[in-house]
Order: C-alpha cells, then structure tokens, then sequence
C-alpha cells in the first residue's frame, strides 16, 4: 500500500511539474488597428490605418469585394498620369492589390508613412457615400525615382455590401495644382 502511494505521489508530483508557468511570447502577427467598416467614415480610418501600418490585406478590406456587393471597382487617375502612364486604361482591384504589395516590398516596415486629409466633405444618401478630401500622402520607400510625398485631392465612392460593411468601389484622383505630384504617379511607379 505504502509502495502504490509513492508511486502516486512521484507520479502527481511529475505531472504538477509539467503544469508550470512559462513565458510570455510575443505575437507571431502584427496587430492592426482595423475595424470592421460598419460606416462610411470608418472606410476612412481603416485606409488611414492601413497607410500608417503598412498593412496590405487592411489596404484591400478597404476596397470593394465584388462577393458581397454588385457593382465593379474603378480607379481614375489624375489627367495628366492618365495620359503619361497607359496602365491606367484598365486599372483593376488587382491593380491595387500589385502595386501596394510591390510598395511595400521596398519598404521598411520601421519608417515613417502616413496620408493626411484635409478640407474633408461628405454626402451619405441611403447605401451610398462621397467622400472628398485634399490629402497629403508621405511614403518612405526604397524606389529611387519614385514619389515619396505626393499632393492632390481625391473622391471615394463607398457603399454597402450584403454584409452591412462599407468599402470603396470609385477611386477618383485629381490635381489641386499643376505641381502636385499625386497618388496616381506613385501607383504607376509601383504598378509592375
């Protein structure tokens, strides 16, 4: 009897010793700060958010899935970047998804990148919202050539999907001066 009991004591005793603490691990993915879009305006932060964190798979989210919504995905770039840089013409949703990947495989994910909008208007009619805003858009990438600052004004047509979730489907790029360097010309630069 006395023998069973040793026998159960050093058996609990190597279980218990097995069952302690350990440390902690960091994570294996990054957090991200991205919300489900539930309204237009979060469409905004998460694209926002996506930019700061260099996050692609939160840059796409941003953009229409056409599982859950009807209509097709269109880019207009600025006038000019329409008629220097022939890409344009058939810009897709995986148009984006090439050149933000291509981006971002020439960045650091330590520096600094952000878009700032500014001079910011909204018209939201039942499913549908416009956002138009001014934006600065500050990248810093490895690609010699390309634009690391660029200016201009932009217009996100976003709607609802049969999930209730917002995204854009109409990207639309402008000039505010013959100057500004827009985000059209930094898609081009990392389209291929």
């Amino acid at each position: 009897m006395l023998k069973k009991f040793n026998i159960l004591l050093i058996l609990f005793l190597l279980i218990f010793q097995s069952c302690g603490l350990r440390d902690d691990e960091d994570p294996v993915t990054a957090r991200t700060t991205f919300i489900p879009p539930t309204t237009p305006d979060l469409v905004v932060f998460n694209l926002k958010s996506s930019i700061i964190e260099k996050d692609l798979n939160n840059f796409m989210k941003c953009l229409i899935d056409t599982a859950f919504n009807p209509r097709k995905y269109t880019y207009s770039a600025d006038v000019v970047s329409q008629s220097q840089y022939p890409i344009f013409r058939f810009w897709a949703i995986g148009n984006e998804y090439s050149y933000y990947r291509n981006l971002l495989t020439v960045t650091n994910p330590q520096t600094y990148s952000d878009v700032i909008f500014t001079d910011v208007t909204w018209n939201i009619v039942a499913d549908t919202a416009i956002f138009d805003a001014k934006y600065e858009l500050l990248f810093e990438h490895n690609k010699t050539g390309a634009p690391k600052r660029c200016l201009g004004a932009l217009r996100f047509v976003m709607s609802v999907d049969t999930r209730n979730l917002w995204s854009v489907h109409n990207w639309s790029d402008f000039k505010n001066t013959s100057t500004d360097t827009t985000w059209s010309v930094l898609k081009a630069n990392f389209a291929n």
